[in-house]
């Protein structure tokens, strides 16, 4: 399904089964501001995990924490547009959406929606019959992890098999980084057989994550960008939006085809009790519940102040400082290129 806007100086095209977009502004050179219909909603369905992971940012707990129907069915009326229709795309996650005891209702309701789900998970509830009930409903699967050695092949390959695009979220921090250089070396080819791509995830120090994580601007760090234009991995490989400032100034990424931080601007989070955030790494701040205000309120005029306040005052020599918005606005410590 195609899903065009024009409104006003805001230009967008999408494939919802790709995931291609196109999006540009009075003219094909303008960037717009920001989207009167954000463009991808994070939606936190629960922050139940068994699993317990160190990096969890969201210190996920079996604490039984879930999103019901009705409030699911809720954010998603909440955020089709009465003018414009409905967002572009929705990706699910928690906590983990496959202990959520109604993730394939939940999967259902998206598509009564003609919304294509995505979602993350740690991977470890992955079996035959998920994978039969998800299949054709889902536009792709990731699994979440920071060690090559915690993948289970058989897992991902009960997804490949079953025709579900499946994507590996690497969270990248100081502790593995070298591992990150030998997977864009190639060494890890054998794991990432069948994979769409690899996610580098920019590790955050929150919830669980400890701050001495936190990637710092070193020589693994310079060797790790130096592979990104020319490596070896035997899949495609991406990034996520706290990553960007890095790859626009130490690559040659087309900065032309590539977003700076999109949070409040083009995308947007919701949590399992219906708060509204720019950010899932936002812990709140900048946070409005779905239970006293319209989502349009919010996204128009709540927000304001956040877009004023996220400025860039990046100090550093770099082409891209004209496309970059910066630092973090929640982690300033993640951008590592970053000076004030």
């Amino acid at each position: 399904m195609k899903i065009r806007r024009h409104i006003g100086d805001y230009n967008f095209i999408a494939d919802q089964e790709s995931g291609m977009t196109f999006r540009w502004g009075k003219t094909f050179e303008d960037d717009p501001t920001f989207a009167p219909v954000p463009e991808l909603v994070d939606i936190s369905i629960s922050n139940h995990c068994s699993k317990g992971c160190d990096y969890c940012y969201r210190d996920s707990k079996p604490n039984h924490s879930f999103m019901s129907l009705d409030d699911y069915k809720f954010v998603l009326s909440s955020l089709n547009h009465k003018k414009y229709g409905n967002v572009f795309q929705v990706a699910l996650g928690g906590g983990e959406p496959l202990e959520h005891p109604e993730i394939f209702e939940i999967l259902d309701i998206t598509r009564q929606f003609n919304l294509v789900p995505n979602f993350t998970t740690n991977g470890e509830n992955i079996t035959q019959t998920i994978v039969d009930r998800i299949k054709g409903k889902v536009g792709a699967v990731a699994i979440s992890l920071n060690n090559m050695h915690d993948i289970d092949n058989s897992k991902i390959q009960l997804l490949i098999k079953g025709g579900i695009r499946t994507n590996i979220h690497y969270v990248i921090d100081r502790s593995n980084i070298k591992q990150a250089i030998q997977i864009l070396e190639g060494d890890y080819n054998n794991k990432l057989k069948g994979v769409n791509a690899i996610i580098f995830l920019t590790f955050k120090p929150s919830g669980r994550g400890n701050s001495e994580l936190v990637l710092v601007n070193d020589s693994s760090l310079v060797k790790f960008l130096e592979l990104v234009d020319n490596n070896g991995a035997s899949c495609n490989i991406g990034f996520d939006a706290c990553f960007v400032p890095m790859l626009m100034r130490f690559t040659k990424t087309n900065i032309d085809f590539i977003d700076s931080c999109e949070v409040g601007y083009f995308s947007v989070y919701i949590d399992e009790n219906l708060r509204v955030s720019p950010c899932s790494f936002s812990n709140n701040r900048d946070s409005y519940s779905l239970k006293e205000f319209d989502f349009y309120t919010i996204w128009n005029n709540k927000f304001d102040n956040f877009r004023t306040r996220i400025t860039n005052t990046c100090n550093q020599e770099c082409n891209a400082k004209i496309n970059c918005k910066g630092s973090c606005p929640y982690f300033p410590e993640i951008t590592t290129c970053y000076k004030n």
